[in-house]
């Protein structure tokens, strides 16, 4: 482990290694050995976090660049992370660890080059193609959604979606709570 790499502590690795995808080995046979799934776990980890380049990546986390790209995007498209964040709610409603008092809603906007299906014209970057983050939190700032819409459209238009989004998290006592009481 070099300067760069942490291992994820086990209250951040234990929630997500039942959720990964198996990976089978190749039916024709050949290929490199399998990594470590927490090794690669943790350089995506890493890259997102630190917003560093996959090209970039430091060889001590023991996977490479490429590797850890392409699990990421496996992961991606197979729900992982929606499915890890909803994980991680469920624990903290079910140590109290969530404050259902009110909900803070922010969004910001971000340039999107390459387009795609979520951008717009920006209003405010002379209408180059953006795209907005909507996140709605508790009132201690854990993120209860996720949302993207293109950056033309305007915040209040998706702030019921956005409500309808989050998950019902579950509770100490009682039911899932579906929503919190207040929004701000």
């Amino acid at each position: 482990m070099g300067p760069h790499t942490r291992r994820p502590h086990l209250r951040e690795w234990e929630p997500a290694a039942p959720l990964l995808p198996s990976f089978a080995a190749r039916p024709q046979g050949g290929g490199t050995a399998p990594c470590d799934e927490r090794a690669v776990f943790t350089a995506v980890v890493y890259a997102l976090t630190s917003g560093c380049a996959w090209r970039h990546l430091p060889p001590t986390f023991g996977t490479s660049p490429a590797t850890a790209h392409r699990r990421f995007t496996v992961w991606t498209e197979a729900g992982l992370w929606r499915r890890l964040h909803r994980a991680v709610l469920d624990e903290l409603g079910a140590r109290g660890e969530v404050d259902w008092t009110s909900a803070i809603v922010d969004a910001a906007s971000v340039r999107a080059k390459k387009g795609g299906s979520l951008t717009g014209p920006n209003p405010v970057d002379r209408g180059k193609k953006g795209s907005k983050l909507h996140v709605p939190s508790d009132a201690q700032g854990i993120p209860l959604a996720v949302a993207v819409s293109g950056a033309n459209m305007h915040d209040s238009l998706a702030l019921k979606p956005l409500i309808r989004g989050i998950p019902a998290v579950r509770s100490r006592r009682g039911p899932r709570r579906p929503r919190p009481v207040k929004l701000r």
